[in-house]
């Protein structure tokens, strides 16, 4: 594997669902064809559903699957954290949930 570079800021803002889901993908993509670290700052999401959760694990075992690392700026929280206990995670703070597929930092 090669050595991995400064992470690549990606902000992710506004809605974040199924409406948007085609331009979150292309987003993705095109991080991880620009880096081999991701950092994706979801602070400014203001409406989170399924179909983001499943495009963040879907770039997670791409990332993985290349050798490189994506990883979220800081923990879950807002409607990114609402959509995850929707879905089952344990609330953000809790030691289990989305911290096992996304850890906080690169």
């Amino acid at each position: 594997m090669a050595a991995l570079t400064t992470a690549y800021p990606v902000m992710l803002r506004g809605s974040l669902t199924t409406a948007t889901s085609e331009d979150t993908r292309r987003t993705l993509n095109s991080a991880l064809s620009a880096a081999d670290q991701i950092v994706l700052d979801c602070s400014q999401a203001n409406e989170v559903d399924v179909s983001f959760l499943q495009l963040l694990y879907a770039a997670r075992r791409a990332a993985d699957s290349a050798g490189k690392r994506i990883a979220l700026s800081e923990p879950p929280n807002g409607p990114l954290d609402e959509a995850l206990r929707r879905c089952g995670f344990p609330a953000a703070g809790s030691a289990t949930g989305l911290s096992e597929i996304f850890p906080s930092r690169v």
